[in-house]
């Protein structure tokens, strides 16, 4: 990887104001140390997330020798995931500066003072947020090493993630049950389909009485002719007897 002058200024600038921060001199003569050196580089994120979840992104340096700062800058698709501000973790004993851009983040780490170099495994750690459908792969577009002496290696060996899948938030669906139910309820149609059943089988009833009465009418007449008839013959019979004793 190459690094830009600008960059390589800015991250002497870091590591020499923490020197002086602490009254050392800079110009100083300081014994001769070895080129810092990493034997190996990785990005790790997971594989497989929705979209509205946070994440976590790791660089680690393994192998590392003499380092006493570094820059590296992180590369993604701004349209799939977001940095969150501020969630950069980087080793305790430093000074770091995060600077982000649309889609890189750039962070700068330094030791402070006359605390000893890095060696061996170096990791640090970045949180992003999921924002829509897609996928990214976590690129560490360039790295650069400081060593005690302030003087900076770049790193050619870049490193890339797997890329990182987010999936769409799922949309709730409409609410099951739980509802009154429609029969049951007051004023429903089921209620008011039953009265006006109940009204209808009560009005059918009183019209087949009013029917069977009609019906049943001329035969009442009748019996009351035959009985006035009956009664009649028998009150003249009576008066005939009557009329024969008499004589």
């Amino acid at each position: 990887m190459h690094h830009t002058p600008r960059r390589l200024v800015r991250l002497l600038a870091v590591a020499a104001a923490a020197l002086a921060g602490l009254g050392l001199a800079v110009g100083a003569a300081a014994p001769a140390v070895a080129a810092p050196a990493v034997t190996g580089v990785t990005v790790s994120a997971p594989s497989a997330v929705t979209a509205g979840d946070s994440f976590t992104v790791t660089v680690t340096l393994t192998g590392a020798t003499d380092v006493f700062g570094y820059e590296a800058v992180l590369a993604f698709d701004p349209a799939v995931v977001a940095y969150v501000d501020g969630s950069a973790v980087v080793p305790a004993g430093g000074y770091d500066a995060v600077t982000t851009s649309s889609g890189t983040v750039d962070v700068v780490y330094t030791r402070l003072g006359t605390s000893p170099a890095l060696s061996g495994t170096i990791a640090y750690t970045l949180t992003f947020t999921a924002k829509a459908a897609g996928s990214t792969a976590f690129t560490l577009r360039s790295l650069s090493l400081v060593d005690p002496a302030s003087a900076v290696t770049p790193l050619s060996n870049a490193a890339v993630s797997p890329a990182v899948v987010v999936s769409p938030a799922s949309v709730p669906g409409p609410p099951t049950g739980g509802g009154p139910s429609t029969g049951s309820s007051p004023g429903s149609g089921s209620g008011s389909g039953s009265g006006a059943a109940t009204s209808s089988s009560a009005s059918t009833s009183a019209d087949d009485l009013a029917s069977t009465g009609s019906d049943v009418a001329p035969y009442l007449i009748a019996g009351t002719v035959l009985v006035a008839l009956g009664a009649a013959v028998v009150l003249i019979a009576v008066r005939r007897r009557r009329a024969g004793e008499a004589r």
